[in-house]
């Protein structure tokens, strides 16, 4: 059986984010990458270029930044919740009020790709996605996630 909680572990929650545009969120969200140990100017390049070249929406209204980089020992996910809706440039034309940013080593090679379609998946739960929005501290949103596989067995 798959560890569910361990991709739904994140290691900062950032709830009721107040902006209006993408690139507002994931330079927060670069920033709170930061404070998790990745260097600032090797991360916003890489961030951008990635961004550009493929956008983060993946529909339902949420949007999954991903990178993967050199030097990092394990993945470092954070998710945000948005007090409005930002267009992310999803493949619904829908647009966003939770997004996540997720950075693995490049040596996790097909594991980033399984954790981030994971994330999606949960996270594209209607009623999983809607509470989380309900929610207005880390301690709320986090206790959401404690139980994964009880929104999987919701989702199926």
């Amino acid at each position: 059986m798959f560890d569910y909680g361990s991709d739904l572990y994140f290691d900062s929650i950032l709830p009721c984010v107040g902006v209006s545009t993408a690139r507002q969120i994931l330079d927060i969200m670069a920033q709170e990458a930061v404070k998790n140990g990745f260097v600032a100017e090797s991360l916003l390049p890489d961030h951008w270029r990635r961004e550009s070249a493929a956008r983060s929406g993946v529909g339902d209204g949420v949007a999954v930044a991903h990178l993967q980089i050199q030097g990092p020992l394990k993945a470092v996910k954070i998710l945000a919740t948005l007090k409005h809706d930002v267009d992310f440039g999803a493949c619904d034309g829908a647009p966003v009020d939770l997004v996540c940013l997720v950075i693995s080593p490049e040596s996790d090679g097909p594991l980033h790709l399984r954790r981030l379609a994971r994330i999606s998946r949960f996270l594209k739960n209607d009623k999983l996605h809607r509470r989380l929005l309900e929610a207005d501290d880390s301690d709320s949103i986090r206790s959401l996630l404690i139980d994964p596989e009880g929104w999987l067995l919701a989702a199926a």
